[in-house]
């Protein structure tokens, strides 16, 4: 069953044209995935004025991906997405005397399996807005996020043959959580912000979209749009929290203190019980009161390790490989406690 609004053509929409995005790029975009894994599209928009419903179209390579589901964390009465043919429809709408969103949103999460190897391709066709009037504007952006679907031996990064995380990058990479860039590497020396991190974390966890709700932090619209869905279901979660200033601060490189945090808080721990106890690590009194029984139990897990010299280094920076080698850690440890 289609999604029906009574539409009422207009010039409404005309006079600050919205901006769409997939996977947050308004670019196309082309990334690796294994056979087998889990596909994410983000479709997103800037510039909505009073956003009421939605419908979106898209199109995809039958043959090489299989639809699983769309998810949005707006409000609201969603229609379950219509997919046929590599044709995929998907509408949502408010409900009620309200009025419509305004601003940058993500309007849904879709997921694909890679089911072939070659190149495929997700197209974002066209794009339907409905204001709270019933005032309709219609849209093609013909946005494209291209994946090359490899078998699983088939991925590898340009920069990581002698790097100490090899093994543990290729095995993220290959679950299909992280990915590298275009040029084909992963940076594993990089610093990961906040909003990378979560998001890694979150697509690990496989978190649902369906779970989160709208974030409310004052600076909601600095998150970029790849991690705004992330942010908001691992904030659900009770995964990641804001500062109290209310912000999220999104692009702040996340610390080794932070990072061990939100691990803990994915397993769960004694706060008060760890509080107690003595860290080795040279630099155990540099750590931060909120953080320390949360590394004392990561610690006595075996989740996190100190650097060089026996320092833990609390307030150091993140790398991109640190967080995919503990992120590891976690699922294992999960594992195992099942």
């Amino acid at each position: 069953m289609m999604l029906m609004f009574t539409l009422i053509p207009s010039m409404a929409f005309a006079a600050e044209k919205p901006v769409f995005s997939i996977n947050g790029s308004v670019k196309d975009t082309k990334v690796k995935f294994k056979v087998g894994s889990i596909v994410e599209i983000r479709v997103g928009g800037e510039d909505l004025k009073d956003m009421y419903g939605f419908e979106l179209r898209l199109s995809y390579d039958a043959n090489k991906l299989q639809f699983q589901k769309t998810t949005t964390t707006l409000g609201g009465f969603s229609i379950p997405s219509i997919a046929r043919d590599g044709e995929l429809t998907f509408a949502n709408t408010k409900i009620g005397n309200v009025k419509g969103e305004n601003g940058a949103l993500q309007l849904a999460t879709l997921q694909f399996k890679a089911t072939a190897k070659g190149e495929a391709a997700i197209q974002l066709t066209r794009v339907k807005l409905v204001d709270s009037k019933a005032v309709s504007a219609t849209f093609e952006p013909k946005l494209s996020f291209i994946t090359s679907i490899v078998s699983e031996n088939e991925i590898s990064f340009n920069d990581i043959k002698n790097h100490w995380a090899n093994a543990e990058i290729m095995k993220a990479a290959e679950a299909g959580w992280i990915n590298g860039y275009q040029d084909g590497s992963f940076r594993p020396q990089d610093k990961v912000t906040r909003a990378q991190l979560t998001t890694m974390l979150s697509r690990a966890l496989l978190l649902s979209a369906s779970e989160g709700k709208p974030t409310t932090f004052k600076d909601a619209e600095q998150i970029p749009s790849y991690a705004r869905a992330h942010v908001s279901q691992a904030v659900t979660a009770g995964i990641v929290k804001g500062f109290e200033d209310h912000t999220f601060r999104p692009q702040r490189f996340i610390t080794r203190s932070e990072i061990a945090v939100m691990v803990m808080r994915v397993i769960g721990y004694d706060e008060k019980n760890s509080a107690g106890k003595q860290l080795a690590f040279g630099d155990a009194e540099q750590i931060q009161d909120w953080a320390y029984p949360a590394i004392v139990s990561a610690t006595e897990l075996g989740l996190v390790q100190g650097r060089g010299n026996n320092r833990f280094v609390p307030h150091g920076v993140a790398t991109r490989a640190e967080a995919v080698v503990l992120i590891l850690r976690l699922l294992d440890n999960m594992t195992i406690e099942k």
